[in-house]
């Protein structure tokens, strides 16, 4: 698991705020795996399933402090003292080689369903081994933002079987000396900062996928990252453009205003969309400032 202490208790402060019962998606949540990991733990408890109450949609209900018990046993353990001596995120409980076709290639989403964990704790153990001196986690092309699936099933035997643990910072733990609170917000700004340096779409779906929550969810996450990162990349989204036309286009209306936009951007001389996050391509502002002061 990659899940910290930490992480785990900034989750459940989060969610004493928002909920009075914990779901199985709640529970997924609060552990960083997959809900299919949760049904396993859960089929495996059957006494702890008999605690549930049924809600609307047939949606199965946990008492919260019951939940959160039990989701932190799942993690760490009766007793936590044992987690101390297995530092090391561990993502299989028993050593096996993850099969693949000749050629294939594997996104983060690929890797997790194999693994049976969420795409975030593919990605952080990634990162986190980066720049391991033995093996260091196999890179992704700079083109597809795929990995070669042989070397990626041989890492995972390697570090199932050695279970090496990992000598450097964690995340958490650098965030926790800076006083700063690694929340999912902050995790998606980060990630959509290096969206940008990699010139690398960011779309609804991706990261609704990665961080195996709703499209509804993922969408909110990215539009609050987009309002504080993208400005101060100097992009512009296609309907912040209309608000940047010349003062001599001010008597158009909304509407005349974004056929404008769209008769500018039709140009041969036109800028292409630098990235796209969410649903909507954004442009280099000065590149757009330029677009006005050209001759049709």
């Amino acid at each position: 698991m990659t899940t910290t202490r930490e992480q785990f208790e900034q989750r459940l402060t989060q969610l004493r705020r928002e909920a009075r019962d914990l779901t199985r998606k709640d529970f997924a949540h609060l552990a960083g795996v997959a809900e299919k990991t949760v049904r396993n733990w859960l089929d495996a408890d059957p006494q702890f399933v008999d605690t549930a109450r049924t809600g609307a949609r047939r949606v199965q209900l946990f008492p919260f402090d019951e939940g959160a018990r039990w989701v932190r046993t799942q993690l760490f353990g009766p007793d936590e003292r044992v987690l101390e001596v297995n530092s090391g995120p561990r993502l299989a409980a028993e050593p096996r080689r993850m099969s693949y076709a000749p050629g294939e290639r594997w996104r983060w989403v690929d890797m997790a369903q194999l693994r049976g964990v969420t795409p975030t704790a593919v990605r952080v153990l990634a990162a986190e081994y980066r720049e391991h001196p033995e093996r260091p986690f196999p890179p992704r092309d700079e083109f597809d933002r795929m990995s070669d699936a042989q070397e990626v099933s041989a890492w995972f035997f390697w570090y199932d079987t050695t279970r090496p643990g990992y000598s450097g910072p964690r995340p958490a733990e650098i965030a926790a000396a800076s006083g700063a609170k690694d929340t999912r917000h902050t995790e998606v700004t980060r990630r959509l900062n290096a969206a940008v340096d990699n010139g690398e779409d960011l779309t609804t779906r991706v990261l609704a996928e990665e961080l195996d929550v709703s499209a509804d969810v993922a969408a909110r996450y990215l539009r609050q990252a987009a309002e504080a990162v993208l400005p101060g990349r100097g992009l512009v989204s296609r309907s912040q453009i209309a608000e940047r036309l010349p003062t001599t286009s001010a008597a158009l209306t909304p509407g005349q205003r974004r056929e404008r936009v769209k008769t500018l951007l039709k140009r041969k001389n036109a800028p292409a969309p630098v990235i796209t996050v969410g649903d909507a391509p954004y442009y280099n502002a000065t590149a757009i400032a330029e677009l006005f002061t050209l001759p049709a």
